[in-house]
């Protein structure tokens, strides 16, 4: 005999809470269920008077046929296959659990609906989902009814709310009367559902679809949940767009600079291009490209993401006066701060937003970690070398996704989204995009900026400032005889200001050597970083080695069988000499002097030490160089070497069954040294194929986790701009443009 499975009716109520276990998110579900109904109108008003609260909508309604089949039936969704609206909208539910909200907010609930042909009332106590009980004894109440919605909201208090039902419900609505409600509905209560409401659609559709929140003396003007009086007031505006095809249109608005009358002098004076006075004039800058040419992709360049969309807003509040002055921003002063509400980025799944992506007051807020990025560069906006981030506090937006992006699902809880590959491709995506508006930002106030210490020459004051003060010492040493003689004030005001200035010097130039130090301690740890599952490895062959030695002696007393293990252990030591040789060595204190160097003899050692370490890969590294000299510190020279091998160590590692081999071309000419570098890796990703200089920004990098986000660091180019630019050389990358594989860099230092 077969028997069926019943299900406890607890168990049921259970599922639902698991999937909306807070207020706000019950409430929230309630909501898209009237975007889902096609609404134009949802309306939510709570009378304190009488601890009620009323949630209606004037959307399609429901028959008696969809309440007994779809909403009766624990679980099921109609939504699941057929998911587009008669109006076109996709439907955001589809675990048909959401009805389960009603049970979250209240103990008992009313629901009257009117569809094209029916009038409906529906009711039921969820108390009686108690343990115990099986889900097949437990009923709600239908009947068909004749009265209309103004009858069923005859005893509410606030006549607003019975002028829009009145006039803007029409043939169809729903409207739900919960009372016994479970929660202490007081005015933080109320302000949090009502910031909670004001971001669940984008603000960019508030006309589609509008949403009221009432008490009993609120009017319909101060209840309306979405207004934010239109487009928001920016500095910078980021739009795009991601197709299933991989094709990204992306646009970037410039809106933060006001140069009035000077116009033509600053666009000539700074040396700003014929484009960039258009993009000033309120032309937006529009880039097409493919997506692997923003971000690398982990699954053989094809991306799963599918459809995607967005826009970011990034708008300052605050401003020194200097900079003002210097970047002529635009007057924002009237500007409001959104930051409280609509701050922070924001995912929305066909127009409904997905928590807790951008919530205020919470980790995720900051859920792409634009303030650790900040952290690890915190340049200036016209900093010379680094690279500006944008704070999380200074950019909000939109990100439009759809459920017919099947590879970023909902979590089960609805507090966010899969970590997917292609969640992660989409997050590095989102990066990408923001940092096409940081270096367009970057650009034009460095070009400002310069134009800037142009107009103001601070060179030539302390020039003069250091001849009065030489001038002074002369006449000073000449006077000395005559105890009568007094220096000229000048000449005094003009020493001390040279004294501050030659103080100021100092430890300027203390911090530049402690700045090389870094710069060399940072490579070691990307060198060893590159190579940690060698060292791993290494670390657990000699620790074997040792182990096998010692129990050769004590249990067999096999001496030759122990020397064997010894000498394996000892061609272990060597490798791991050979691997310190190049890091832990680049930091002794004699390579920290500047002076005339063999760089013959000493790029000669270190590419013997990394042939040997790198030895069991098959990887081959070639020095060409006659006898060269050099005036230079040792060890950055051995950091330029350094960086470049290990970027080529990480190429090799996604090679299979090639040569690998990198060769390195050293000599020298008039004015200094010239250096050659190529290997036969794979070349320079998509990202940079077209661009190759934004390798050199800092955390400019392509290597990818198997979640697609980025774990590269991003600094070993970057450290080696910083260092020739201190030689005032140069680095030529054009080579990697037309050729299909390997990298090739050429880099230039002057003598000192």
């Amino acid at each position: 005999m077969k028997i069926p499975f019943n299900v406890d009716a607890y168990t049921a109520r259970l599922i639902g809470r698991e999937n909306v276990s807070k207020l706000d998110g019950a409430i929230l579900e309630l909501v898209k269920n009237t975007y889902d109904a096609d609404a134009s109108i949802c309306l939510l008003y709570y009378e304190n008077s009488t601890d009620t609260l009323y949630i209606a909508d004037n959307g399609i309604g429901m028959s008696e046929e969809v309440i007994r089949t779809h909403w009766m039936t624990i679980g099921y969704s109609s939504k699941a296959n057929s998911f587009k609206t008669e109006k076109g909208r996709i439907q955001t539910g589809a675990k048909g659990i959401g009805r389960f909200a009603l049970d979250r907010v209240s103990d008992e609930c009313t629901m009257i609906t009117r569809s094209e042909k029916e009038n409906i009332k529906w009711t039921v106590n969820w108390d009686e989902f108690h343990t115990g009980s099986t889900i097949t004894s437990v009923y709600a109440d239908i009947e068909h009814i004749d009265f209309s919605f103004n009858h069923f909201i005859s005893d509410i208090k606030n006549e607003n709310v019975k002028k829009i039902i009145n006039d803007r419900f029409n043939n169809s609505g729903t409207i739900f009367k919960l009372t016994d409600l479970r929660d202490d509905w007081n005015n933080d209560t109320i302000d949090g559902l009502k910031n909670n409401l004001a971001t669940l659609i984008p603000p960019e559709i508030n006309e589609t679809f509008q949403l009221y929140f009432f008490d009993e003396t609120v009017n319909d003007e101060y209840a309306k949940i979405l207004e934010n009086d239109g487009i928001f007031s920016y500095d910078y505006k980021i739009e795009f767009s991601v197709g299933s095809d991989q094709n990204v249109e992306l646009t970037v608005y410039r809106d933060e600079f006001d140069f009035k009358t000077e116009f033509e002098r600053i666009m000539s004076g700074a040396g700003f291009t014929d484009e960039d006075r258009k993009y000033f004039n309120k032309i937006p800058i529009k880039i097409h490209k493919k997506l692997d040419e923003f971000i690398p992709l982990k699954n053989s360049d094809i991306s799963n993401i599918g459809n995607f969309s967005g826009v970011f807003y990034y708008a300052k509040n605050t401003a020194p006066r200097d900079e003002k002055e210097k970047y002529y921003y635009k007057d924002f002063t009237n500007r409001k701060d959104y930051r409280g509400i609509f701050g922070g980025i924001k995912i929305y799944r066909d127009n409904f937003r997905v928590r807790p992506y951008g919530e205020p007051n919470t980790s995720n807020y900051d859920w792409l970690l634009l303030s650790n990025r900040k952290t690890k560069s915190p340049a200036g906006i016209s900093h010379p070398t680094g690279s500006w981030k944008v704070n999380a506090d200074q950019i909000l937006g939109s990100i439009f996704i759809s459920r017919t992006n099947i590879t970023l699902p909902d979590q089960a809880n609805r507090q966010g989204i899969v970590e997917t590959v292609e969640f992660g491709e989409m997050k590095t995506f989102l990066l990408a995009a923001i940092s096409v508006f940081e270096r367009d930002r970057q650009y034009v106030c460095r070009k400002l900026n310069s134009y800037y210490e142009k107009m103001h020459p601070t060179v030539e004051y302390e020039k003069e400032i250091k001849d009065k003060s030489e001038k002074g010492q002369k006449q000073e040493n000449k006077d000395n005889t005559n105890a009568d003689s007094r220096p000229h004030p000048e000449y005094v005001e003009a020493s001390k200001a040279h004294r501050v200035i030659q103080e100021k010097e100092n430890a300027i130039k203390i911090l530049e050597d402690e700045n090389r130090m870094l710069r060399t301690l940072a490579t070691t740890g990307i060198v060893t970083n590159t190579y940690i599952h060698e060292i791993k490895d290494l670390t657990h062959k000699l620790s074997t080695k040792i182990i096998m030695a010692k129990e050769a002696l004590e249990f067999d007393d096999d001496k030759a069988e122990c020397l064997k293990y010894i000498i394996d252990a000892n061609n272990i030591r060597e490798a791991f000499n050979s691997w310190f040789k190049i890091t832990i060595e680049s930091v002794r204190r004699d390579k920290r002097k500047m002076g005339k160097v063999d760089l013959t003899t000493l790029l000669g050692k270190l590419i013997q030490s990394w042939n040997e370490t790198v030895n069991s890969r098959d990887i081959c590294i070639v020095l060409e160089t006659d006898d060269v000299t050099f005036k230079c510190f040792p060890y950055e020279i051995e950091s330029i070497i350094n960086n470049l091998i290990a970027n080529s160590l990480s190429s090799f590692d996604k090679m299979r069954n090639s040569p690998k081999n990198i060769n390195i071309c050293l000599k020298e000419d008039n004015n200094g040294i010239i250096l050659e570098y190529h290997d036969s890796g794979i070349g320079l990703s998509k990202i940079f194929k077209k661009n190759p200089y934004l390798i050199l920004e800092p955390f400019e990098s392509d290597k990818v986790d198997n979640y697609g986000e980025i774990v590269g660091t991003g600094m070993g180019m970057w450290i080696i701009k910083n260092t020739v630019d201190e030689y005032n050389g140069s680095i030529d990358l054009s080579r990697n443009i037309v050729e299909e594989q390997g990298f090739y860099i050429t880099v230039r230092l002057n003598n000192k």
